[in-house]
Parts: C-alpha cells; structure tokens; sequence
C-alpha cells in the first residue's frame, strides 16, 4: 500500500508541477484579461437576479384586482339630454327636387350638397355631370379663385388623375361650376363675350409668334454685305531732310505714310 500511496504521490505532483508550467507560461496580460471577463460576468449574474422577480412578487402582479362600473340611470339630478337643434336635424329629412323621395343618403347630398337622388341622377347623367378643374376653367373662362377662393367654395371630389399615375384631380358638378362662372361674368351673355375676348387673345397671340419666327427668318436667309477693301490713292511726295524720309498722303481717307529710300 505504502508503494501505491507512493505512486499516486508523484501522480499528484506531476499534475501540480504541468498546473503551475501553464500558470507561468501565460502573460501578465492574458491574466488581466481572464479577471476582467470573470468580474463581468459576476456582474451580469447579479444584474439578472435583480431583474428577475421573486415567487411573491410574481404572485402579486397576476392577482386580478377587482374593478367597479358605474351605470348612468334617467333617475340623474341633472341628465344630458339633446338639444332642440340636434333632434331636429336627425329628424329632418331632405327630399329630391324632381321626385320628391327622401335622398339624405345620395350621392350628391353627401358629396355637393345637391337635393338629388340617386335614381333620378341616373336617368339625366348629363345635368349632373363631372367636369374636372382644367376643363372647368376652360369651357367657363374661371381661374382657381374663382373654384377655390370666392364664397362658397365649390365642392369637389378627388379621381385618380388619368395623365399622372401618382396625382389625383378634382371633380367639380358642371351644373354647379355653370353657376359660379354666372355669377363671375354676369349671365350667359358674359360667359359667351369671355370665351370670345379669350380666343381673339390667342389668336392676336399666335400671331405675335408667327410675325417674330418669319422676322427671324428673313434676318437668317438676308444676304451679308461684303465689305470692299479700301486702295489708298496716294497725292504728292514729300521729302524732309531732317529725318532723312519721304511721306505722301491718301486723297481719300487722309492716311498718311513715311519711308525711306535706298
């Protein structure tokens, strides 16, 4: 036994002996490193204990608290009750100009406040057609004040735009766009004598346009003049003998010349 006893000893020892090699072999910095990852992770578990809540603590939290309701009876000292005013525009009920049926619920009650109903907006489509904001301000000779801006503004809905996939245009009721523009020029009489001023406008226009492209024309297709060389025509020689030269006039242009002779 003393032997085996023996033998495991120096087993022991020769365990102890690689722990510590290992020990030395690592740096002052990897054992640095190893401290501060173990004390992070300390704190992590602490952190997590913390957060975590306790069998009483959670017991607490799922116990269902009882609530009270409270109901209102008529038997209030001072009941709410509706006024005059909303009970009579409940009751009230708007009937179509034509065929004298209910049309609260229409289509151009609820969108342009029209006494209209449905049925009877399907038999003459025509009278209660949509006109989109361009052809509005064409065919009536308005401007965006005139829809958007003058008392009442007109209503519109919004369709998606047929020309732009990402826009929307509005719709404006003809009937009620004819309205305003006689309002704003006084009468069909106004309406015709705009349309009439806006079209002899365009036509003074385009031939303003006209006038200026045949203008530019004829300064591109005029013929340069050539500019002729002038040949001087010299008059009588000079001599002076002070500078030892020669000078002589053009007849034409007053240049003058001085030179010498060999």
């Amino acid at each position: 036994s003393s032997g085996i006893n023996a033998e495991y000893g120096d087993a022991n020892s020769e365990k102890f002996s690689q722990q510590d090699n290992k020990k030395r072999k690592l740096s002052k910095s990897t054992i640095a490193m190893v401290e501060r990852k173990r004390q992070n992770a300390i704190l992590l578990r602490e952190s997590r204990l913390q957060c975590k809540p306790t069998a009483a603590a959670a017991v607490k939290v799922h116990e269902r608290t009882p609530q009270t309701y409270t109901y209102k009876t008529g038997m209030e000292k001072n009941p709410v009750l509706p006024s005059n005013s909303d009970l009579s525009d409940l009751l009230h009920s708007v009937n179509c100009r034509d065929c004298n049926v209910s049309c609260n619920a229409s289509y151009l009650y609820e969108k342009f406040g029209e006494n209209v109903c449905d049925e009877c907006r399907g038999k003459d489509k025509d009278q209660f057609k949509l006109i989109s904001k361009t052809d509005a301000k064409n065919e009536f000779v308005l401007k965006d004040c005139d829809l958007d801006s003058r008392e009442p503004p007109l209503k519109y809905v919004t369709a998606p735009n047929p020309h732009n996939h990402r826009g929307s245009m509005r719709l404006f009721l003809q009937g009620q766009v004819y309205d305003r523009a006689c309002e704003v020029h006084g009468g069909d009489e106004g309406i015709d004598a705009a349309l009439l001023k806006r079209s002899q406008n365009r036509e003074l226009f385009a031939q303003r346009k006209m006038n200026k492209k045949l203008a530019d024309l004829r300064k591109l297709s005029k013929p340069r003049k050539i500019k002729e060389t002038h040949v001087h025509e010299y008059g009588e020689e000079f001599y002076c003998e002070e500078d030892d030269e020669y000078s002589h006039t053009c007849k034409s242009c007053g240049y003058s010349e001085t030179y010498e002779k060999l």
